[in-house]
């Protein structure tokens, strides 16, 4: 005659007080008559890691609770458990990466936390030709201190970008020159003709629609010194009775290190167009989520969903990385000795 499987009351560990108490679906119900709590256990096997692929993926745990047949709240255990298993990016890529590019395209993503007056902020950085993710931080803000703890783990993979692609962000370009020797700073060409749409009003006042257009014209492609030179002296010329035209061309003239800093660096970008579509890929995830609870919960999210980035094959590569599709960004910068363990199904 077989015996009854003991459970283990979670309040008071006992065994021998345990008995059963009903059926609730597939859901086994028990009670303990040491400390009279009530307590569930389902026998039936449940797929973790894909309830955390698919979360990452975007499901709320609302559906992932219609999906799974559960309740919201133990999807939303179950996706909290899981997370904490899985490694620190940072740590994993000490430990397993160590093929990198030259060339970093970083920039920062805003999330809401419902605990904190003010958002907080993904501070990340896309290896440009091996389309991995090797270090990350989620921080209060875009100070000088964050950004400088962010390029330091750099020094610890011991990874030492030759180009950063950024946007016209003080903090992010001073720390990026203390902690990563010799490196040069591309400005981005989409953020700086946006910073100077926004000097000069182009949106919501045509007098300098032409002169932006002409602007614009300068920073299409990788312009040779006589070209780039010939059309701003021109420009120059014809606005030079404009203090604000001129404040401009000024301007532009102050960047050029920044602005030409690609020269020297073969196939270098000149936007941070591949970390700002991910940006939009981050957002799409957030939304389903609206906000996070605490920084705490913020952090494990984000562990886990660049974790999974890095491990989902990449498929509508084009152009110059359509060698890439079929393969994953941390395929592309492991250590060839290494075999990469299976963090989601």
């Amino acid at each position: 005659m077989g015996h009854m499987k003991k459970y283990r009351c979670p309040q008071c560990s006992s065994t021998h007080s345990v008995i059963g108490y009903g059926r609730r679906k597939q859901v086994l119900r028990y009670f303990c008559k040491a400390c009279h709590h009530h307590f569930s256990y389902n026998p039936c096997f449940r797929d973790t890691k894909a309830i955390l692929s698919d979360h990452l993926d975007g499901f709320s745990f609302r559906t992932l609770a219609r999906k799974y047949d559960i309740s919201p709240m133990n999807a939303w255990r179950i996706c909290e458990e899981e997370l904490k298993k899985l490694p620190d990016n940072n740590q994993f890529t000490f430990q397993y990466c160590n093929r990198f590019s030259q060339i970093l395209v970083c920039d920062g993503k805003y999330f809401n936390v419902a605990s904190q007056p003010y958002d907080w902020v993904l501070l990340w950085g896309f290896d440009y030709f091996r389309h991995d993710i090797p270090v990350i931080l989620v921080a209060p803000a875009e100070s000088y201190a964050s950004w400088a703890k962010f390029f330091t783990y750099f020094r610890i993979i011991n990874n030492y970008p030759r180009l950063v692609v950024c946007d016209d962000n003080v903090n992010e370009k001073m720390a990026a020159r203390a902690k990563l020797a010799g490196v040069k700073i591309q400005a981005c060409y989409n953020h700086f003709k946006e910073n100077i749409r926004r000097t000069l009003k182009i949106r919501s006042d045509e007098t300098y629609r032409t002169f932006m257009h002409r602007v614009e014209d300068v920073f299409v492609g990788k312009r040779a010194d006589e070209d780039r030179n010939k059309r701003l002296f021109s420009l120059f010329q014809e606005y030079q009775s404009d203090p604000a035209c001129v404040a401009v061309l000024m301007n532009i003239q102050k960047y050029s290190p920044e602005l030409l800093a690609y020269r020297g660096i073969p196939a270098a970008p000149t936007t941070s167009n591949i970390i700002e579509g991910m940006n939009s890929h981050i957002e799409a995830r957030l939304h389903s989520l609206r906000s996070f609870q605490s920084p705490t919960h913020a952090k494990l999210w984000f562990n886990g969903f660049i974790l999974k980035r890095r491990f989902t094959p990449f498929t509508d590569c084009r152009g110059k990385f359509k060698h890439l599709n079929g393969k994953s960004g941390v395929q592309m910068t492991k250590k060839p000795e290494l075999v990469l363990p299976t963090l989601f199904s």
